[in-house]
């Protein structure tokens, strides 16, 4: 029987889905391996959680006396679909599954139209519970195919495809905007994260502008500045991405003299362009991750400062920055924002300051689901 302290049992009562190992008041009962524990305390159940010995974080699955099995995910997944579906009012497109926000910790499940894709962090849900999971999801939609992939480098999930394994490549709709998926890509193909941010972007486009997106990967903001009629120019270090780009501006009819794509360093690339005393209408930044754990905080925050400088120099009317690092809060970000403008000698008024889209829901006893800022600035000259 494993213990919990009474601080963990009033966390886990007021929804909290993530507990410590440190909470764990016998810790020598707890499993070798990764297994679904049972948590008590003053001898009474209070919930199923994953523990992994080589975490600190154990998950609570459920607080109710219920068996993992089929009917377990199929409820929890019918009730994930019910709000993307009915309160969202997303169809087609959308983040199905996003781990304990759902009640499902180490599980990210993410809708393509008739294709799916499949993150798991966990080789316990792998190896125990793969098969309820692909056939829930299949019960409850039109998927043809789902694609298994492992959350994190370094994890031992085998990647695998159910249904259909020649399809893999779908085109999704965005607004008026849209996209090429194929779920052998990056992680799930195409990033739904900033799905509202690309389409708030629109209303701040006007025709003829010149608009700079950098770290623009497969070219989300950048179809959608263009089909407003911008000239864009996209930055990525990936060849491959920047193929899939060039493929979204096609789809979307854009003129090939309307945009260009640059593979390289954006930090090298952006310090050439300042120097050249290049100007954009509108400068996008949406990085990726600067840090992974918190004792890479310090590094991470140079980073987002020294390229959040060479954005705000090159922007003339719009800079639009992003951060999708856990470890660095909203306060932390927008301070790191402020001090590059002072640096690059820019004032800005901050119009919007906008997170993830709903489908990545955070609830309120779970903040760490919260992870993607997106700010939008005017830039006074």
């Amino acid at each position: 029987m494993i213990e919990i302290d009474k601080r963990a049992y009033q966390s886990i009562k007021n929804f909290s889905r993530i507990i410590y190992r440190k909470v764990i008041k016998n810790k020598e009962e707890l499993p070798e391996h990764e297994d679904i524990i049972e948590l008590y305390y003053n001898g009474k159940f209070v919930a199923k959680a994953i523990y992994n010995p080589k975490s600190v974080i154990i998950k609570i699955l459920t607080t109710e006396r219920e068996e993992i099995d089929y009917n377990f995910f199929y409820k929890r997944i019918e009730r994930a679909k019910y709000y993307r579906e009915e309160v969202l009012n997303y169809k087609d497109v959308y983040r199905w599954i996003y781990a304990e926000a759902d009640s499902l910790p180490n599980i990210i499940f993410d809708k393509y139209n008739e294709l799916g894709a499949l993150q798991l962090m966990s080789k316990l849900i792998e190896r125990r519970y793969l098969k309820d999971l692909v056939n829930a999801f299949f019960d409850l939609s039109n998927l043809e195919s789902i694609y298994v992939k492992k959350g994190k480098k370094g994890e031992k999930i085998k990647e695998r495809v159910f249904g259909n394994k020649e399809k893999k490549e779908t085109i999704i709709k965005e607004g008026e905007a849209k996209f090429i998926v194929n779920v052998k890509g990056h992680k799930t193909g195409f990033f739904l994260d900033q799905r509202e941010n690309r389409l708030a972007l629109e209303k701040f486009i006007k025709p003829g502008d010149r608009v700079l997106d950098v770290f623009c990967y497969t070219g989300g903001f950048s179809v959608h500045a263009a089909i407003r009629g911008a000239y864009v120019t996209g930055i990525d270090l990936s060849k491959k991405a920047l193929s899939v780009a060039e493929q979204n501006m096609e789809i979307n009819n854009i003129p090939k003299d309307r945009y260009e794509f640059i593979e390289g360093n954006a930090f090298e690339i952006l310090t050439d362009l300042a120097d050249r005393g290049e100007k954009y209408d509108v400068v996008i930044l949406d990085p990726p991750a600067f840090t992974r754990d918190e004792d890479d905080i310090k590094r991470a925050l140079k980073a987002y400062s020294t390229i959040n400088y060479l954005g705000i120099k090159l922007a003339k009317r719009i800079f639009v920055t992003c951060s999708c690092s856990h470890h660095i809060d909203k306060e932390m970000f927008k301070r790191v924002v402020f001090s590059s403008a002072f640096r690059a000698k820019k004032n800005m008024f901050l119009i919007e300051y906008r997170g993830q889209a709903p489908d990545h829901p955070i609830d309120i006893a779970n903040k760490n689901l919260e992870y993607l800022k997106c700010i939008f600035f005017y830039v006074k000259n």
